[in-house]
């Protein structure tokens, strides 16, 4: 029974934010306890619960937590004092939620969010939300866990379980688009 939580909580100085095993998210204050707001991924936001339940750990970037519930949206970017939603990130493949977590990476001096999905691995701006480049053919197709890995100079560590390897990819730019090329 994998029924307990499995991931770990995110924090700052005035707030925790806990993603529970059926994908029920909590934000609380950090000296009190306090219930802040909730979102029920699943109900709220068609995420499905991953097999042996949710193992995202939320990432608390700023002034917001970011969050793949892998439904509509994909991907989003929650306020923290209040729970609004900032941005929602379109899910035009409808790409699955993981046991994997949210990475920020630093890109020719831009903020981006990655993910590996159930469909592929996905970055997305920090500001918009929006999808900036895919990989489809880097996907698990059992317990896609480990988070990505920035190494810097646009180089991004992919790796996971189940005899699945590993691989280096390369973000490079292409005119107007961004290319995750393997290395």
């Amino acid at each position: 029974n994998h029924g307990m939580s499995r991931t770990v909580p995110a924090v700052n100085d005035d707030y925790v934010v806990a993603l529970g095993p059926m994908c029920h998210v909590h934000c609380l204050r950090r000296e009190t306890g306090e219930a802040v707001w909730k979102f029920a991924l699943a109900r709220e936001f068609g995420a499905e619960v991953p097999p042996w339940y949710a193992g995202q750990c939320p990432l608390i970037d700023g002034d917001r937590v970011i969050l793949a519930p892998g439904g509509d949206p994909l991907m989003m970017a929650v306020e923290l004092a209040t729970g609004k939603i900032i941005w929602r990130t379109p899910n035009p493949g409808g790409w699955g939620m993981t046991h994997s977590s949210v990475a920020a990476v630093e890109f020719e001096g831009r903020r981006q969010y990655v993910y590996c999905s159930t469909g592929g691995v996905v970055g997305v701006s920090a500001q918009t939300g929006e999808i900036l480049w895919t990989k489809p053919d880097w996907k698990i197709a059992i317990s896609n866990i480990p988070t990505p890995i920035a190494v810097g100079d646009g180089l991004i560590f992919l790796c996971g379980g189940h005899q699945s390897g590993a691989v280096m990819i390369r973000l490079v730019r292409q005119g107007d688009s961004i290319q995750a090329q393997e290395v």
